[in-house]
C-alpha cells in the first residue's frame, strides 16, 4: 500500500496538497485563512496519540475541505470532504467526498512528516513565513509528531 502526500506552498498565502492512497487521489487547495499544514500535522498526532476522531481544515476562498481521520486498529480511515462554505459548521456527512481510503496509520503519519519536511527543505523557516504570510512553519508540531511515532505504540 502506498501513501503519498505532496504539500506545496504556492503564491503568497496559498498552498496545494495532493494526496494519494492506494490508487485513490485528491488535490485540495488552502489559503492562509487557516494554518492547514499545522492542522494536518496536529490531527495526525491526535490519532497517533489515541484519539478516535480528528479533523484538519483546509480553508479556501470560498469553501473548505476537511481531512477527517479515524483510526481502525493499526489502520486509519482518511476522508477528504469538500464543503461550499468557509468555516462550515455542517456535519461531515454533508460534505462531498473527494477521497476515502484506509491505510496503515504509521504509513499515513510518515507521509505527513515527509510532506512537512519537504516544505521546510524547499523554503526554509523564513521562506515559509514569507509565502504563508500569517503563520510560521509548524516546527514544534512536526517534532511532536515525530516523537510520538518514535516513542508511542500506534493504536
Amino acid at each position: 500500500m502506498a501513501v503519498k502526500i505532496d504539500y506545496r506552498v504556492a503564491d503568497a498565502g496559498w498552498a496545494d496538497c495532493d494526496v494519494a492512497i492506494d490508487g485513490s487521489a485528491a488535490s485540495v487547495e488552502a489559503s492562509y485563512l487557516g494554518d492547514a499544514l499545522l492542522e494536518l500535522i496536529e490531527a495526525t498526532r491526535a490519532i497517533v496519540d489515541g484519539a478516535n476522531y480528528s479533523v484538519a481544515h483546509f480553508y479556501d476562498e470560498p469553501g473548505e475541505c476537511r481531512f477527517v481521520l479515524e483510526p481502525q486498529g493499526d489502520t486509519i480511515r482518511v476522508r477528504i470532504l469538500e464543503f461550499g462554505e468557509t468555516w462550515s459548521e455542517v456535519p461531515d456527512e454533508a460534505g462531498i467526498v473527494r477521497l476515502e481510503a484506509v491505510c496503515p496509520l504509521q504509513e499515513f503519519a510518515e507521509a505527513v512528516l515527509a510532506a512537512a519536511s519537504q516544505v521546510l527543505n524547499t523554503h526554509g523557516l523564513e521562506g515559509y513565513k514569507e509565502k504563508w504570510v500569517r503563520h510560521d512553519f509548524p516546527s514544534e508540531a512536526v517534532h511532536g509528531l515525530r516523537r510520538a511515532l518514535q516513542g508511542e505504540t500506534l493504536h
